[in-house]
């Protein structure tokens, strides 16, 4: 699954795959298919009541309650579209990953949208611009790139400049998205992960899922509170009771943390510097049942999700050792 976007008017997530066709995700992980004959490639978004997406190098609109096209713009020279964003209103930007360009769409009309190029490889510094999230306050645009050491780059909506606004040891950002209270979550693929940074892109945490693989366009749904991961031929939910969790809290001394958010277990730590970590889960028998996290990790707040691990409901021991840090903590697994 390449992107995912939530759906409040009818409380569910829909997934573009391979290019065939739209999967819709219900609460109780029904799936069916989204309209008849529907495709998304890559990057969608909703606005209003009109769901836009990729197709090649075509943007395609889909009323969300009939399900049927009301709109298919081509955008002539286009190499590989990627990223979708919008703001909320009569505007959208495409990144061009092929032709390391971005794109602004204007859809007052959806019968007959325009579109002009707003950044070329040159304003781009011939890098590869991949997901895209509107920042309404700062009118700009902040998008993500592929590659190695990849920055998180904006646009100001005014001048069209284009900046920087933090410097990553990422490699091949894919999706960008943010929480109600501003704090943005990008997805890369080496390492793979999540990596949440505060409003102002000051201070970061890593969050650790497992099973996740090549995470791409996410979604954060703000109704609901839930970051989906699309990737691969799965969809990771990873749900957040208060999303300033992790930022506010970088300053706690303690080695680890288990703290219950949205019902589900996360373990918290802090490294001063990179080093390797191991976490494993011990039932209470003594018995090793999971290994959370092992290899080495970089310096900063990290944050292990284990929602998505499978086992039994319980209590369990998590055990923690690096060069500089030795714990154990209890955790229940509702």
């Amino acid at each position: 699954m390449e992107s995912v976007e939530y759906d409040p008017i009818n409380n569910r997530y829909l997934a573009s795959s391979d290019g065939t066709s739209i999967v819709a995700i219900a609460p109780n992980g029904a799936l069916s298919h989204f309209g008849s004959g529907l495709t998304a490639r890559y990057g969608m978004e909703i606005v209003g009541n009109t769901l836009f997406a990729i197709s090649t190098t075509h943007i395609k609109g889909y009323d969300l309650t009939s399900e049927t096209p009301v709109m298919d713009l081509n955008i002539s020279g286009a190499s590989f579209l990627n990223g979708l964003g919008s703001d909320g209103g009569n505007r959208l930007w495409a990144s061009d990953f092929g032709s390391k360009k971005i794109y602004e769409i204007d859809i007052t009309n959806l019968s007959s949208p325009t579109y002009a190029t707003v950044a070329n490889q040159t304003d781009l510094n011939s890098q590869q611009p991949n997901g895209i999230v509107y920042d309404a306050a700062n009118n700009r645009i902040v998008f993500v790139n592929w590659g190695n050491n990849a920055p998180i780059k904006a646009m100001d909506l005014t001048s069209y400049a284009v900046t920087t606004v933090a410097n990553t040891t990422l490699t091949n950002i894919d999706g960008i998205d943010r929480d109600a209270l501003g704090n943005w979550y990008v997805a890369s693929w080496s390492p793979a992960r999540i990596t949440r940074y505060s409003n102002d892109f000051s201070s970061s945490e890593i969050i650790t899922v497992p099973g996740i693989s090549s995470p791409a366009d996410i979604c954060y749904a703000i109704e609901t509170d839930t970051l989906a991961i699309p990737g691969g031929n799965q969809m990771l939910f990873v749900g957040f009771e208060n999303p300033t969790v992790g930022i506010t809290e970088n300053s706690a001394t303690a080695a680890l943390r288990v703290i219950y958010d949205a019902g589900l277990p996360q373990l918290k730590f802090t490294l001063t510097q990179a080093q390797f970590v191991a976490i494993d889960l011990f039932d209470m028998s003594g018995k090793l049942v999971h290994k959370a996290l092992e290899g080495v990790q970089s310096a900063g707040a990290h944050t292990v999700v284990l929602g998505a691990i499978g086992l039994p409901s319980g209590t369990y021991v998590c055990q923690m050792r690096s060069e500089s840090l030795s714990a154990s903590e209890r955790v229940v697994i509702p």
